[in-house]
């Protein structure tokens, strides 16, 4: 998208009119007028966007089935190969044309990669799935072995029914070369289920992502159904829309649960999570229609569709092929889903005019019953955007993405009733299309500023799984040091208190920029240029020291009493920092509570930036991201004969 944003500032520096234009549009009032208005001037300018799709192909299914042929047989011992030749096949599997011989073919391929790296249950799936299609019948013995041996590695019993129907298919492999070979392999096979000779093996499907129960909140807050009576939503025109505690809260108290009102899956994750769900899955199944989105079932599949791909499906691979971020795709899911709340385009002006007309910046977007639900458009309507600080270049080239994304939802879609008109002055009259159009807009500003990321754990890294539209966690202001910490699950965010609270202290969050990694100076820069605010945080104000200058408890502390309290507090963190490095805290719930101990322990005896005291906090945090969402590449188990 910068390449045509470019072009048209470009268009207009040369024929003298940028700064005319930079003046009328920052007299604009509302996101409608600046969506009507940059869409004149792309017209006036010539600027059409592009409409680049690429639709499922079977020469292209073939073209990267072949490839990960070809990573496949040399793959070895590499893991890192193997998953590239599992990428690949997902891909053609997604290039496949629905119900085609290449799709049951990718499915096929796939199968044989998903078992050698021990995904049993997922080589099982995909096999059913290459059968359930066109596949060769020249080809199906090798699958049904490879099904058999999969129930073997799973500790499953083998129906004789199963063993003749493997012989059937291997008796019509007339054409195929490996016919004694794998002949051989189901002698094999039945030799070892008659001795019983069968020894199982892990079910690896369950190791990349474990679901732990969701923690409970003891007591519900009246207005925030997600949230814990702990904490209360405050306005105050220095804060705005804050968070404070209630009463007292201790650390670890669970805060917030809340369910994000949508989930983005990043495009880097396409082929490895469900577009739905964004749990992991190595074998997914693509949309019936479209190349971009993959699932990690027919559920999902139909779930998602309901919800807003009906719409999605016809742009959202015209939209990768022209360079949109995600964040555009976001926006764009929004609009869907706040006109499917509201029933159509009239009602939902009616409901948004309420919150326009709205005189209480505390209470804007609660519904009618007081209340401020996550799952309400409303919600995530009323969160700010910071409009007025938004320069021009920035606001202005939000406006351009949104015409395009506005262009190609009214050409090619029937979101509007019909397609309409390729005319951008034509569209620019049509009043349902620029109120959609200013909604768009309204999201881009809010997403930069509210959304969060939506992470899992990899190698003790953090890495994005999606973006997430939470609009109460999106309330929290911030510090360079929380007094909170995030914790994602499958569906969920989960929120806890770090440290101690006390009552009527603002419980506060951070936004990606910690004093212990990052100097003063830069965090303040970037949270200028992101959040358009100068933090005046404590650490700010304090110019707290990096992580590597922190001094130790043995320097910080008062007294020798002190020193002593801390030290036996700290007896056993040796040990959980290794059990966290190694992963292996699953079973062991009391770490959490150690952890939270030791943190108790020290903030009443030494400041905050004590070297101890962010070795816990780190050890914490790595500790619940255990407990969160989870990517573990798979490993090579066996070898396919």
């Amino acid at each position: 998208m910068a390449y045509h944003r470019d072009k048209l500032v470009f268009a207009l520096l040369k024929a003298d009119k940028y700064f005319d234009v930079m003046d009328s549009f920052q007299k604009l009032k509302t996101d409608q007028e600046r969506v009507i208005y940059t869409l004149n001037i792309m017209w006036e300018n010539g600027l059409i966007p592009d409409a680049i799709n690429k639709t499922k192909n079977a020469k292209d299914s073939e073209q990267l089935r072949e490839e990960g042929n070809n990573i496949y047989v040399t793959c070895n011992s590499n893991d890192v190969s193997c998953v590239i030749a599992l990428n690949l096949y997902t891909k053609s599997i997604s290039m496949a044309p629905y119900l085609s011989l290449e799709l049951a073919l990718a499915y096929g391929n796939r199968s044989a990669v998903l078992y050698v790296l021990g995904l049993y249950l997922e080589c099982i799936q995909d096999i059913d799935r290459a059968l359930a299609l066109n596949y060769p019948d020249d080809l199906k013995g090798k699958l049904f072995i490879r099904k058999m041996q999969c129930l073997i590695a799973l500790g499953k019993p083998i129906a004789e029914d199963m063993i003749k129907e493997t012989e059937h298919w291997i008796s019509e492999m007339t054409m195929n070369p490996n016919k004694l070979k794998i002949q051989a392999k189901l002698d094999g096979l039945r030799r070892k289920i008659e001795q019983g000779n069968i020894q199982s093996s892990p079910i690896r499907s369950e190791e990349s992502e474990s679901e732990f129960p969701l923690p409970v909140i003891k007591s519900c807050n009246n207005e925030i159904p997600c949230a814990s009576d702990a904490v209360v939503l405050k306005y105050d025109k220095q804060f705005g829309r804050h968070v404070v505690a209630a009463r007292n809260i201790d650390a670890g108290e669970v805060l917030v649960v809340e369910k994000p009102y949508s989930l983005l899956l990043t495009q880097q994750k396409r082929l490895t999570h469900c577009s739905n769900c964004l749990k992991v899955c190595w074998a997914t199944i693509p949309c019936k229609n479209c190349t971009y989105t993959l699932y990690c079932s027919e559920q999902c599949r139909d779930i998602e569709w309901r919800k807003y791909h009906d719409v999605e499906c016809d742009i959202f691979t015209i939209m990768v092929l022209c360079g949109f971020c995600d964040s555009d795709f976001l926006s764009l899911r929004l609009a869907v889903l706040a006109v499917k709340e509201a029933g159509n385009i009239k009602r939902l002006r009616t409901m948004l005019k309420k919150i326009d007309e709205s005189d209480d910046p505390r209470t804007m977007g609660f519904s009618s019953d007081g209340k401020f639900y996550s799952d309400k458009y409303i919600s995530l309507y009323s969160l700010e955007r910071s409009t007025e600080e938004r320069p021009f270049p920035d606001l202005f080239q939000r406006s351009v993405d949104t015409c395009y994304i506005l262009y190609h939802l009214a050409k090619s879609t029937q979101f509007f009733g019909i397609q309409l008109s390729n005319n951008l002055k034509i569209l620019a009259k049509n009043d349902d299309v620029t109120f959609i159009g200013g909604l768009i807009l309204r999201h881009q500003q809010i997403i930069p500023t509210n959304v969060h990321s939506f992470c899992e754990e990899q190698n003790l890294n953090m890495i994005e799984r999606g973006m997430a539209a939470m609009p109460f966690c999106s309330l929290f202001n911030h510090s360079c040091s929380p007094n909170i910490i995030r914790s994602a699950r499958p569906e969920h965010i989960i929120l806890y208190a770090l440290y101690p609270i006390r009552s009527g202290e603002q419980l506060l969050d951070n936004y990606g920029y910690l004093y212990a990694l990052m100097p003063k100076i830069e965090r303040q820069e970037s949270l200028l240029k992101s959040y358009f605010f100068t933090c005046k945080c404590i650490p700010c104000q304090e110019n707290w020291p990096m992580l590597f200058e922190f001094e130790s408890y043995e320097t910080l502390a008062k007294t020798t009493k002190d020193k002593k309290v801390i030290k036996n507090a700290l007896r056993k963190f040796n040990i959980y920092v290794d059990l966290a490095r190694k992963g292996d805290v699953m079973d062991k719930p009391y770490i959490i509570e150690d952890l939270l101990m030791m943190i108790r322990v020290m903030y009443k005896r030494v400041p905050v930036a004590c070297k101890e005291m962010g070795d816990v906090v780190e050890t914490l945090k790595r500790v619940h991201a255990l407990y969160g969402n989870r990517f573990i590449l798979p490993k090579i188990q066996k070898r396919d004969m």
